[in-house]
C-alpha cells in the first residue's frame, strides 16, 4: 500500500485500463512526474513512451478511500481519481494545458479521446476501475490519434492560434478574493429599474459588472435563503417561519440528496456541511462580516458566531428584530444555524463585527474589514458581508442609524442600503486583494413585491392615501422560481404560500449584481440562476471538487444534475485584461441558454450589443 492509502502498482509489465498499447512513430518523450496526494504527501513516478509503445515506465496509482491522485508535470497531466484515469500531454509548459480541446472521438463507448493536432494537446479518459491487467482501448483506433498529437507534441513551444485559445470549454478563472453582499427582501423590478431611490445599486454599479435579470431566491423568508446558500438545505417549517426559537432541528436525520429531515428547529447537525467548512477543508481563509453584531452585551455572542444562546433542548428566544442600538439579527448570518460551525472556536473566530471590536477582558481586539482589507496577506480568500437590518434594506424605517449622518433621518429600504454600498464597495475595490482578481457580488435574498414609498420596498402594499403611490404589481413573480428546484423533504412549498399565492415553488426574481475584472462593464446575462447555482459556482471557482452530495463537491442541491453554475456569459472577459465602465447593457446582453456551462466555450458573444441592447433584449421575441 502506498502512503496516504492509495494501492499502488509497480513495474513496467502491467497494464492498465485506458492506457494506449500501440505503435507510436513519430515521438519519444519520456516525462518525470511527481505524484502529489491530497494529505500533501508525494510519490515519485516516470511517465514515459518509447518510440514502437507506449507504456507506463514505473508507477500508477488508484484510488482507496477519501485520498486521491494529482500529479503535475512539465508537459501534461496525470490523474487517477474514482478508479478514473485521465492523462493529457500539452504542448510547452503545464500553463497551457487549458488552451484547447477540440474534435471527439468515441471508443467502445467508455473511453474518449479529445485531440486537438494544431495546438499540442492531447485527452485520454479510461473510465474503467483500475485493475492488475486488460487494456480497455482497442490498440490502432487510438494510436493514429495518439499519433498525431505527440507529432505537434514533439515540437515543444508550438502554440495554439487564437481560433483554438478560444475553443476549450469553459473553466472558471483565476479568482482569488470574493466579496458577497447579501441585501434584503427586493424584487428585481424594486431593486434594478429605477423604482426607488437606489441608483447607486441600479443605474452606478452595473456600470462596472454585470447584471442577472434572471437570479431567483429559494424561498420564503429570510432565513431559509440563507441557508440554501451556504449549505444546499432545501427551506423547512421553522426555517421559513425565520426560526422564532433558536433550537436544534429534530431528527436531523439523513435524507435523499444531501438533505436533512427537519421537521422542527433551525439549527442543523455538525453532519451538515456549509461552503465555510468546504474552505476549512481546503485551507482557504473566509470571514463573516456581521454589521452591528455585539453592539449590545447579551443579545448575542459575538464571540460564538452571533449565536443568541444555546440551541440544545427548548432553545432560547431568537430575536428577529432590530433595536435602536442593535440593528443584526441573527436569521440573516449564515453561519449561526450549522453546529458544524458554532462548535467549532476557530470557526467563530472568522465570524465577526463588521467595523471590528476593541479589545475585552479575555478577548483580543478584532479588525474591521476596512482593516482587513488594507493588505492582500489579512483579506480573506472569501468573504460573506451581512448588512444589519437597515443597511440591507430589510427595514423601511430603521430603528437606529442608517448612514446618512442625520441623526434624524431613519429612512431605511434601498435609500439605506444605497448609503451602504456607497460606502463599502469602493473600499473593496481600491484594495490590493480586489485588484489582484476580486469578484464582488451583491445579492438579494428573496423579492417581495415593490411598492412606491419613501425609496423603500417592502410588499405588495394599494393602501396610501395617495393613490399615485400605489404600484400595480404581480405578486407571483416575487414566488416562482427557476434551475428545476426542488422543494426538499421538509415541505411542499419552498415560497412558503407567501403574498397569497398557493403555489410557491421559490423566492422570486431578485436580481444579482457581479463586479471583476473578469467581466466585462455593462453587461447583463437573462441566465437563470438561484441560491443553489451561487452556491456550487463558489465551490467551482475554489476548487472544490470531492465529496459533497454529487461526489465532485457540491453540497445538498447544489449537486443537483443539470444545475448550472456561473458561466461564460457572466465570467465574460476571460483575459481578465481590466476595462472602462460602461452603460448597463452597452457591451452585451446575454440570452438564457440550455448548453452546460463547461460545454461552452470560454469565449461567448452576447446577443444583443450597443446602446439599445438592454431594451431591445427585453421585446417580445428576442433571444433565445
Amino acid at each position: 500500500m502506498a502512503p496516504g492509502g492509495l494501492q499502488g502498482r509497480q513495474g513496467a509489465q502491467g497494464l492498465v485500463p485506458g492506457q494506449i498499447h500501440s505503435v507510436v512513430r513519430h515521438a519519444s518523450l519520456p516525462i518525470s512526474l511527481s505524484v502529489m496526494l491530497r494529505n500533501g504527501t508525494h510519490l515519485p513516478g516516470r511517465w514515459g513512451w518509447k518510440v514502437g509503445r507506449v507504456t507506463v515506465e514505473r508507477d500508477v496509482y488508484g484510488r482507496v478511500g477519501g485520498n486521491a491522485v494529482e500529479s503535475g508535470l512539465s508537459l501534461g497531466r496525470l490523474v487517477l481519481m474514482d478508479g478514473r484515469l485521465r492523462w493529457s500531454v500539452g504542448c510547452a509548459s503545464w500553463g497551457v494545458f487549458h488552451r484547447t480541446f477540440t474534435q471527439v472521438y468515441e471508443y467502445l463507448g467508455s473511453t474518449r479521446v479529445d485531440r486537438a493536432p494544431t495546438s499540442c494537446v492531447m485527452t485520454i479518459w479510461g473510465t474503467s476501475r483500475l485493475r492488475r491487467n486488460g487494456t480497455g482501448v482497442r490498440p490502432r483506433s487510438v494510436a493514429a490519434g495518439l499519433a498525431a498529437a505527440l507529432a505537434a507534441a514533439a515540437v515543444v513551444g508550438s502554440t495554439a492560434g487564437p481560433a483554438a485559445a478560444n475553443s476549450h470549454d469553459f473553466h472558471t478563472p483565476k479568482i482569488k478574493h470574493v466579496w458577497t453582499i447579501m441585501l434584503e427582501n427586493k424584487s428585481y423590478e424594486a431593486s434594478f429599474t429605477g423604482l426607488n431611490q437606489n441608483s447607486y445599486l441600479w443605474k452606478t454599479l452595473p456600470q462596472y459588472g454585470e447584471l442577472l435579470r434572471q437570479y431567483y431566491g429559494t424561498g420564503h423568508y429570510s432565513l431559509d435563503n440563507y441557508i440554501s446558500a451556504v449549505s444546499g438545505q432545501a427551506p423547512a417549517p421553522a426555517t421559513q417561519n425565520d426560526c422564532p426559537q433558536y433550537t436544534n432541528v429534530a431528527p436531523g436525520t439523513p435524507a435523499a440528496d444531501g438533505q436533512v429531515h427537519a421537521n422542527s428547529g433551525c439549527v442543523y447537525p455538525d453532519s451538515v456541511g456549509t461552503l465555510f467548512n468546504q474552505l476549512d477543508a481546503k485551507h482557504l481563509s473566509w470571514k463573516a462580516y456581521m454589521q452591528d453584531m455585539g453592539n449590545t452585551d447579551g443579545r448575542e455572542d459575538p464571540y460564538h458566531c452571533g449565536i443568541p444562546g444555546d440551541p440544545s433542548g427548548a432553545g432560547v428566544v431568537d430575536p428577529g428584530g432590530a433595536t435602536a442600538q442593535d440593528q443584526y439579527v441573527p436569521k440573516h448570518n449564515p453561519t449561526a444555524w450549522f453546529h458544524s460551525i458554532i462548535d467549532h472556536p476557530n470557526d467563530c473566530a472568522n465570524v465577526v463585527p463588521l467595523n471590528g471590536r476593541a479589545a475585552q477582558p479575555g478577548h483580543d481586539a478584532i479588525s474591521s474589514l476596512a482593516d482587513d482589507l488594507k493588505s492582500e496577506k489579512t483579506t480573506p480568500a472569501f468573504s460573506w458581508i451581512t448588512p444589519d437590518n437597515c443597511s440591507d434594506a430589510h427595514d423601511s424605517t430603521c430603528k437606529g442609524d442608517n448612514l446618512s449622518g442625520d441623526p434624524n433621518n431613519h429612512q431605511g429600504g434601498l435609500y439605506a442600503s444605497d448609503l451602504f454600498l456607497q460606502k463599502v464597495i469602493p473600499e473593496i475595490m481600491a484594495s490590493p486583494a480586489f485588484q489582484d482578481g476580486g469578484l464582488i457580488d451583491i445579492t438579494f435574498d428573496e423579492a417581495f413585491p415593490p411598492y412606491k414609498m419613501y425609496g423603500n420596498s417592502t410588499a405588495d402594499y394599494q393602501g396610501n392615501s395617495d393613490p399615485s403611490l400605489n404600484t400595480p404589481t404581480d405578486t407571483a413573480q416575487s414566488v416562482v422560481a427557476c434551475c428545476n428546484e426542488l422543494p426538499g423533504p421538509n415541505v411542499t412549498q419552498p415560497g412558503d404560500q407567501a403574498f397569497g399565492q398557493d403555489t410557491t415553488p421559490g423566492g422570486g426574481i431578485t436580481g444579482s449584481l457581479l463586479i471583476s475584472r473578469y467581466i466585462k462593464p455593462g453587461t447583463i446575462s437573462d441566465q437563470p440562476y438561484n441560491h443553489y447555482s451561487w452556491l456550487r459556482s463558489m465551490e467551482d471557482l475554489f476548487k472544490i471538487e470531492h465529496g459533497g452530495t454529487d461526489g465532485h463537491g457540491h453540497l445538498g442541491y447544489a449537486g443537483m444534475p443539470g444545475l448550472r453554475p456561473f458561466g461564460p456569459d457572466v465570467y465574460n472577459n476571460p483575459s481578465g485584461k481590466a476595462m472602462q465602465p460602461a452603460a448597463m447593457g452597452s457591451n452585451g446582453v446575454y440570452s438564457a441558454t440550455a448548453t452546460a456551462a463547461n460545454k461552452q466555450s470560454a469565449d461567448v458573444q452576447p446577443d444583443f450589443t450597443g446602446p439599445n441592447a438592454a431594451t431591445d433584449s427585453l421585446k417580445p421575441g428576442a433571444g433565445k
